[in-house]
């Protein structure tokens, strides 16, 4: 089975956030035996390992790890990022940000805190804009294809989060696969393939040890929260031409 027939089942954000992640903390392990050895077992395995049912698994392994990761980083954050761009204490457009909770107010079909409510009771607040924000969510969401960005950096936002979230696994395999790289050192002395795998596996340790990091998602998850929030900006007549790129826009924070 070929890989691309094996993803070609799931949609595009289960590919890109969750089955993209799984495939990059296991590649040094399929880098060694494609590379290095000569029965090649993942080869033989290759039905089983791709297999939907086996893809299916990972794609909800990295999911949950994901959501632990994300549950973590909203405390360190202080409050999702959509959360934080409706609170009237950390408004940076108080214009922007009275249009946005009026809009949201009408799909909400409820009134948001004030902000003597909102000083009076942050928290009761919070559960306010998290509720009203899961609304715009479904609206958005309901409405495929006219909200093509917004898609981009949620996937985008679900990539990051689901490598941070699946980092620990993917340093123990890339450990011990830099490992298995100095035992065949010992054993076969210093070959072409060697060195390409070694050095493959020395740029993923950089990778996975100065990018993939709480900061990048944070940002992530801004760049998303900003662009969803952008959908209360436009009429609904519009929203498709603008979100499509044709708009002069300016490039949020799902549990998925």
């Amino acid at each position: 089975m070929k890989l691309s027939e094996a993803v070609s089942g799931f949609d595009s954000y289960s590919r890109r956030a969750r089955i993209y992640p799984a495939m990059l903390a296991v590649l040094p392990v399929a880098l060694i035996s494609t590379l290095l050895t000569t029965n090649k077992p993942l080869v033989a395995l290759s039905p089983i390992l791709l297999s939907a049912g086996t893809l299916f698994l990972a794609s909800n392994i990295v999911r949950v790890l994901g959501q632990r990761t994300q549950q973590r980083l909203i405390v360190t954050w202080d409050g999702m990022p959509t959360t934080k761009l409706l609170r009237f204490r950390e408004a940076q457009n108080s214009v922007m940000l009275q249009r946005r909770r009026q809009a949201l107010e009408a799909l909400f079909s409820a009134p948001l805190p004030t902000r003597r409510q909102e000083a009076a009771n942050p928290q009761k607040a919070d559960e306010a804009y998290i509720a009203a924000t899961r609304c715009l969510i479904t609206h958005v969401r309901s409405r495929p294809g006219q909200f093509p960005l917004i898609d981009h950096e949620n996937a985008t936002y679900g990539f990051a989060r689901n490598l941070l979230g699946v980092k620990p696994l993917a340093l123990v395999v890339l450990t011990a696969s830099v490992a298995a790289d100095a035992a065949i050192y010992l054993r076969d002395g210093l070959t072409g393939p060697l060195v390409v795998v070694g050095g493959l596996h020395l740029a993923l340790v950089a990778v996975w040890f100065f990018f993939i990091r709480p900061a990048w998602v944070r940002q992530a998850a801004e760049t998303y929260a900003e662009r969803l929030l952008e959908a209360l900006d436009l009429p609904p007549d519009r929203a498709m031409n603008e979100q499509d790129g044709s708009g002069d826009q300016t490039p949020s924070l799902s549990g998925e």
